[in-house]
């Protein structure tokens, strides 16, 4: 529950239901994050809650815990659920039987196109509408007494930094690979490497003592990580990106919140999403400008390896319909939608000018020429979109 103050207090409980009727108490909602500032997700929300506490006039305020400081990962539900925190960013792969059909949606998460970052967009848009419209989704969470503000696709593709050369399939045999859970377990045994967990934590250590030679995650990762400063070798193979992200409060917290600080906490995500989008731009950019500075090698791999990736994602599809939770009542239709989605979004992306020819980072960069700094993109046009397409709905229902 949060916590309320006010002028004059006569229980709290009494105040919070004051609030929530629209009075004057303000609201200190303890929110915790996943990483520390400096990380773009952290630094996402941050700027959110700065931006909340302003359109609230302070009456709305935010209490942080970095770094999983109050419960771990797997504890978060539970904790928003008993009180100890009104809002934090989810991972639900930390916690699978809490999570069935998010963790499931984990394997479409290769619907995009491989231009950068017109994929990222495409892919951020299309999430967030389907998750915010999806009553299966919205179940699983009430189930946990909780309830999005912002689930949210964050990683457009997956791709490869290894410490010895991979050019072809051969190279990958038995290769152990660190992957984030077993919708990435399935893309490395596809490939014939070896998949091998390791807590975010330990990625760094793993991979400069050899644990694994292959950490398949993202740029953006590669140097908050670290990895970059111990050289290797950049792979940019195009795997199943990550859709896992959400942005949740407690069921309790909503409904003692007015319904002028529910629109904030909702209207002001897209001030959490052009932060972190931002930042994603900037990181892109400076992997492919600078990594070669660290030892890195930007290799091109054999088209035979994206050919058997490009494989293996044409069989999810069945395979999920196969293996869909108790819940998804029709796995066909849900995907179907979620399809349906990526290709609306693709359009809309064409249409506010983003290129979507290109394959990946280094048509990105060739694009921009031989520029000295990372690109300044104006990404109002789309997150007007954003607002309009996937918040516009639920602003409205909310009296």
């Amino acid at each position: 529950m949060r916590r309320v103050t006010g002028v004059i207090l006569v229980g709290l409980l009494s105040a919070a239901c004051t609030s929530g009727q629209g009075g004057s108490a303000t609201a200190t909602l303890r929110f915790q994050e996943l990483y520390a500032p400096g990380n773009a997700f952290a630094d996402a929300t941050k700027a959110y809650g700065d931006a909340v506490t302003e359109a609230t006039d302070g009456r709305v305020k935010f209490e942080y815990h970095w770094s999983n400081s109050v419960v771990d990962s797997d504890q978060v539900a539970g904790a928003m659920r008993d009180g100890l925190l009104d809002m934090a960013r989810l991972q639900p792969p930390a916690s699978p039987e809490k999570f069935p059909i998010t963790n499931w949606l984990a394997s479409a998460a290769h619907q995009s196109t491989r231009a950068f970052p017109a994929g990222l967009l495409q892919q951020i848009g299309a999430h967030l509408e389907f998750a915010l419209n999806s009553r299966v989704l919205e179940e699983e969470l009430k189930e946990l007494g909780i309830r999005y503000v912002a689930p949210l696709a964050l990683v457009q593709q997956y791709d490869l930094f290894c410490r010895n050369s991979i050019t072809s399939l051969q190279d990958l045999q038995g290769t152990p690979i660190r992957v984030a859970g077993e919708t990435w377990v399935k893309e490395a045994e596809n490939l014939g490497a070896q998949p091998v967990t390791l807590p975010a934590a330990e990625i760094y250590e793993g991979y400069q003592r050899g644990v694994v030679d292959c950490v398949m995650t993202y740029p953006t990762h590669y140097i908050d990580s670290g990895l970059w400063e111990l050289g290797g070798h950049y792979v940019p193979v195009s795997l199943t990106g990550w859709n896992q992200d959400a942005i949740a409060i407690s069921r309790s917290t909503w409904k003692e919140l007015s319904a002028e600080e529910r629109r904030e906490l909702l209207s002001n995500v897209r001030v959490w999403i052009e932060t972190f989008v931002q930042q994603q731009l900037d990181k892109y950019w400076r992997f492919a400008a600078k990594a070669p500075q660290h030892g890195v090698e930007m290799l091109e791999p054999s088209p035979e390896i994206q050919a058997k990736v490009d494989k293996h994602h044409e069989r999810v599809r069945e395979s999920m319909i196969e293996s869909a939770p108790e819940g998804v009542q029709n796995p066909a239709a849900l995907l179907d939608r979620y399809e349906q989605l990526h290709g609306k979004w693709l359009g809309i992306i064409q249409e506010l000018g983003f290129n979507t020819d290109g394959t990946g980072l280094r048509d990105w960069m060739e694009s921009l020429g031989s520029g000295s700094q990372p690109p300044e993109i104006n990404l109002d046009p789309w997150l007007d979109r954003v607002m309009q397409e996937a918040y516009a709905p639920l602003l409205s229902e909310i009296k």
